[in-house]
């Protein structure tokens, strides 16, 4: 793997920035590039109950939950939104999550599963708010299918329409996927569950879409994905910010501009302060930590890796980047996910939430 860094091209952005900024209205007061118009905040909303599963936005996964209990949340999304039509996929195992006798995962459906996942809109001048409904299903056992609900799970109707986003309340199932998680022994057989919705604002394209060629699973691909990890790692370790900011201007203009923080880079940097994080010892005492495959000296084999954006981008669970306050068990991460450009050479396309 090539290891300079004119070589890597890295987006993306922190999670605190992202949670902090999206919702900081002054950021409506910043100048934004004309061939942008971004006057809304977005967020995916979801509710599930029995399955384990991913969400993915635009193909890059915002949230993976392998709880198989009722689980809720709200995340921010700007940073993952394109002009016009957007993708949400649902990546989903409805399993009981049983065990046979060599202890692998038996797979069956869950009667008790259902997903609801809606799109909210909050204006950044007026506040007004617009919200439709992108899924709302259950699974069938009569059928054995999974099948869309007339009324949500709040009893009440789907809204597929707002002035600024709408749905046409249709989904489509593909399955053959599997559900990664570094907890199992190896993936699990998973389905997709894909709705679509348009917008009338206007994102930058993604910086990485028109390079990344589709990877595959090989010894070569997983070195390079560990090589790509440690070259950050030691950027963050010596304390190289120059060497963060030269690999990560794409992304984080792209986020100054989704986030309506400016138009650059540099614009980014002024409002949300990143060489805070990337730093070995941050303010309130968390020390970053050893990648965890270098430390347990883990067989490539043993790697679990997370493919997304149709086989187009990578990372590897659980995320190396991180850091521990000593004595805490919370563990703050920063989840990179990496893609190949023509060249073969393994860049950063993200950071996800």
């Amino acid at each position: 793997m090539k290891t300079k860094p004119m070589a890597w091209i890295v987006g993306g952005v922190l999670l605190l920035a992202v949670t902090l900024m999206i919702w900081n209205v002054k950021g409506t007061q910043m100048a934004r590039a004309s061939d942008y118009v971004i006057d809304r905040n977005y967020y995916v909303i979801v509710h599930a109950q029995g399955a384990a599963y991913d969400v993915f936005i635009n193909g890059i996964t915002t949230k993976k939950e392998n709880d198989i209990g009722s689980t809720s949340f709200n995340l921010p999304i700007n940073h993952l939104m394109q002009s016009d039509i957007n993708r949400v996929t649902f990546n989903f195992s409805p399993t009981e999550l049983k065990y046979d006798e060599f202890g692998k995962v038996i797979v069956e459906p869950n009667s008790n599963f259902f997903i609801h996942i809606s799109i909210e809109s909050v204006h950044l001048k007026t506040r007004e708010r617009e919200r439709i409904t992108l899924v709302d299903a259950r699974y069938d056992m009569e059928a054995g299918q999974i099948v869309s609900n007339e009324k949500t799970i709040f009893d009440t109707d789907p809204v597929y329409r707002q002035p600024h986003m709408q749905t046409t309340g249709e989904l489509k199932l593909k399955s053959n996927h599997v559900w990664v998680n570094h907890g199992l022994e190896s993936p699990i057989p998973s389905q997709h569950l894909i709705a679509e919705f348009r917008i009338s604002d206007r994102f930058p394209r993604f910086h990485w879409l028109d390079e990344a060629v589709v990877l595959e699973d090989t010894p070569k691909l997983r070195r390079e994905v560990r090589d790509a990890y440690r070259y950050i790692h030691r950027l963050i370790e010596s304390g190289d910010f120059g060497g963060m900011r030269r690999i990560m201007e794409p992304g984080w203009k792209n986020a100054a501009i989704s986030l309506n923080m400016g138009n650059s880079a540099d614009d980014f940097i002024h409002s949300v302060e990143p060489y805070k994080g990337y730093v070995k010892r941050r303010e309130d005492g968390r020390i970053l930590q050893p990648l965890h495959f270098d430390q347990l000296e883990t067989p490539l084999e043993l790697d679990h890796l997370q493919f997304m954006a149709d086989g187009r981008v990578v990372r590897l669970l659980p995320d190396p980047i991180q850091w521990e306050r000593p004595g805490a068990t919370h563990t703050t991460f920063s989840r990179f996910v990496f893609y190949m450009n023509e060249e073969g050479v393994l860049m950063v396309a993200d950071i996800v939430l």
